[in-house]
C-alpha cells in the first residue's frame, strides 16, 4: 500500500477509514473473521439444540398419535372429542334455526 502524504499531528485517511490498532508503531487493519467463526459456532450450536428440540417434540407427537390408536384410554378420547364436537354442533345449528325463525317472526310482524 502507498503511504499518502502526511502531515505531522494529522491522522491518515485510510486509519479512520477501516478498523484496525497500533503494533509495533504500524497501523494493522483488524480482520474480522475470527469474530465471524466465534458467531457461526454459536450459530451451529443454537441450530443443532432447535433441531435436537424439534425432533424431540415430533417423537412427542407421534407416541401420542399411537396411543391414542391403540390404547383403551386414547380411543375413548376421541370417542370424546367427537361427541363433544357433535354437541357444539347440534347447539351452533340450534342458534342458527333460533336466530333465522326469530328474524322470519320480525318480517311477519311487520307485514301485518
Amino acid at each position: 500500500m502507498e503511504k499518502p502524504d502526511v502531515h505531522e499531528g494529522e491522522i491518515p485517511e485510510y486509519m479512520t477509514e477501516q478498523k484496525g490498532y497500533f503494533e509495533q508503531g504500524r497501523w494493522v487493519l483488524e480482520s474480522e473473521p475470527l469474530a465471524t467463526r466465534v458467531d457461526e459456532n454459536v450459530i451451529d450450536k443454537r441450530f443443532s439444540e432447535a433441531t435436537r428440540s424439534v425432533i424431540s417434540s415430533i417423537d412427542d407427537v407421534m407416541k401420542v398419535t399411537r396411543d391414542l390408536v391403540a390404547t383403551e384410554e386414547g380411543k375413548q378420547y376421541i370417542e370424546k372429542s367427537i361427541k363433544d364436537t357433535q354437541m357444539q354442533i347440534q347447539r351452533s345449528f340450534d342458534e342458527i334455526i333460533r336466530h333465522v325463525k326469530n328474524e322470519l317472526d320480525k318480517k311477519v310482524k311487520n307485514l301485518k
